[in-house]
């Protein structure tokens, strides 16, 4: 199963590179978006809880934490995950995470893991979440993707999570 998302990702690549040559960074775009076509959203309640960090050494401004998760809405599904974050008093940062969500996306049921990666430079934050390629499981093998979390004023957390899934 592994070894078949190689190969179409190398024949998507390989055709992403053909049709630069050939029609321009516009077509690979299209191209692009039509390979994710998925699209849910929803909301989402996050709880962390203080875990003990590794590096205790002064001015490290280290934090770990656990993450726990209820998706509502086309992600019905729980997650569960630790985060790694060093911080500035100057209002910039950073954090790592993993967090494994376990549920169904638009019905198919399954696992899969997300890979955060996210900065924050004087105050302007700048966020990536991805699916790990691999880890889907169940009717979410082949899933590939990347999520956004939105924050509202009030508090409040959503998602909006571009994906697709290998058949």
């Amino acid at each position: 199963m592994e070894h078949r998302s190689f190969r179409a990702a190398g024949l998507l690549l390989g055709l992403l590179a053909a049709v630069a040559g050939v029609a321009g960074a516009e077509s690979v775009a299209k191209i692009k978006e039509t390979v994710m076509t998925q699209h849910a959203r929803g909301p989402f309640d996050v709880k962390l809880g203080k875990l003990d960090p590794y590096n205790v050494s002064d001015g490290a401004g280290m934090a770990r934490m656990s993450i726990d998760k209820q998706f509502h809405g086309e992600l019905d599904a729980a997650s569960r995950g630790e985060m790694l974050s060093c911080g500035s008093a100057q209002g910039s940062g950073g954090y790592v995470a993993i967090e494994r969500v376990s549920g169904s996306l638009h019905g198919r049921r399954g696992t899969f893991a997300l890979q955060h990666n996210a900065t924050m430079t004087r105050g302007t934050p700048a966020l990536n979440i991805i699916v790990v390629p691999g880890s889907g499981t169940g009717e979410l093998a082949g899933l590939s993707g990347r999520m956004n979390i939105v924050i509202a004023a009030g508090g409040a957390h959503s998602y909006e999570f571009e994906y697709s899934l290998d058949d």
